[in-house]
């Protein structure tokens, strides 16, 4: 466990103190004040979050409106998140927080930010320009309102905007990261051709022109993007048909979930409208070969989703996709980085992209329970998360399953 700071115990109540009564929770010394609204109030309030999401500290299309009110519509009413909204004394929107209470029977005692399955983050929307008070009003909200040992914060970039305001606000608190890892990432400059040398593949790069020349000789090779509301509609189509003609049929195509295939159909069209989203295609004499849905926000870009013919496999269409993706990502400018959203050490992207970003999952102690609380909630959850990928291991060895 490591701790940011220390401070007098009655010095941080005081920072976040209890306030009894009224819907809303104010952070002190500051004129924020937090509160919970429903899914159809955020629903009414999408055009704010969509503002939000412009000034927000630290991008995430995952809490953006298309994407974050898609998921919560299309989850079961057991696993929707509660959306914790805080505004400042103008009564602006500065920030987002939507949470998960713990099970009351197997929970481990934390809080934690809401991270759908179909997401890759779950960074906070804080306003860049008054964070600090936000994030102490939601803090203090929490404090006031629930029985939990801490907040845990997943799956944020380590060396974010909005982890480095965290660190400042919680100091004096404990602090246990309880996860961290790197997953490759495309960043701004160079060729996408040096790029295959620099993940250690020197042969890679040889190996990617070999398949595209055999893939030209089936037939007219072109790479497409599709951004417009209409475009997006009909790709998406394309996208659910291709993912579910492969082994993905069989383990959690979106087409074989109707839930998620609507939420997929309903994010990407939503985004769309406000140039969040673009699918891309790789088309074999118009036929689609390979896909990708990109989700894009304040400069950083998403390779959400990948589907593939796998008839084709020798030809690797999904490599040659990313490929053209990386050379039209480079060439785009404007360019913060490109977020592979992939798990650690991933067999593919891993030798195309050899920059990395780090991920983390940051647990904050409340006050209400004390520290001893707090360790022992983390352990727990430390233990279920080893418990959980141990489980996972074991099932992809026995069934052959293929890492995704």
């Amino acid at each position: 466990m490591a701790e940011l700071g220390r401070s007098d115990r009655r010095a941080s109540r005081e920072r976040f103190p209890r306030l009894v009564g009224g819907t809303d929770v104010a952070a002190p010394n500051a004129p924020s004040r937090a509160a919970e609204l429903s899914l159809e109030h955020m629903d009414a309030l999408a055009s704010d979050w969509r503002d939000l999401s412009r000034r927000a500290l630290e991008p995430n299309a995952f809490y953006e409106p298309g994407f974050a009110l898609s998921a919560a519509r299309h989850c079961p009413a057991a696993e929707r998140p509660r959306f914790i909204v805080v505004r400042d004394g103008a009564g602006r929107l500065t920030g987002l927080f939507p949470i998960v209470a713990p099970n009351p029977l197997f929970g481990d005692g934390l809080i934690r930010l809401w991270l759908h399955k179909q997401a890759a983050l779950a960074t906070p929307l804080v306003d860049r320009d008054c964070a600090p008070q936000t994030i102490e009003a939601f803090l203090a909200w929490v404090e006031a309102r629930e029985k939990s040992a801490g907040v845990l914060f997943s799956r944020m970039p380590t060396n974010g905007r909005f982890h480095q305001a965290l660190q400042r606000v919680v100091a004096g608190r404990a602090v246990d990261v309880l996860d961290s890892y790197e997953r490759a990432a495309l960043l701004p400059g160079g060729a996408a051709d040096a790029l295959g040398p620099r993940a250690g593949g020197t042969k890679k790069l040889a190996e990617i022109r070999r398949q595209a020349r055999r893939l030209g000789e089936m037939g007219r090779v072109t790479f497409e993007t599709h951004d417009s509301e209409a475009e997006i509609k009909a790709a998406a189509e394309e996208f659910l048909a291709l993912e579910a003609s492969g082994w993905k049929a069989w383990r959690g195509a979106l087409l074989s979930q109707p839930a998620l295939a609507t939420f997929l159909r309903s994010a990407t069209r939503l985004l769309a409208r406000e140039n969040g989203c673009k699918i891309q295609s790789l088309r074999l004499d118009g036929r689609p070969i390979a896909m990708a849905v990109v989700l894009e926000s304040q400069g950083r870009s998403y390779l959400w989703k990948i589907a593939f013919d796998e008839s084709l496999r020798a030809q690797a269409p999904g490599i040659q996709l990313v490929y053209a993706h990386t050379k039209a990502a480079l060439d785009g400018g404007d360019l913060d980085y490109v977020d592979s959203c992939a798990i650690a050490n991933h067999p593919m992207i891993d030798r195309i992209w050899p920059d990395r970003i780090g991920v983390c999952d940051v647990a904050v102690s409340l006050g209400a329970r004390g520290d001893g609380a707090f360790l022992a909630s983390c352990r727990r959850a430390n233990a279920r998360r080893q418990a959980r990928e141990m489980a996972k291991r074991l099932a992809n060895r026995l069934l052959k399953r293929k890492v995704s």
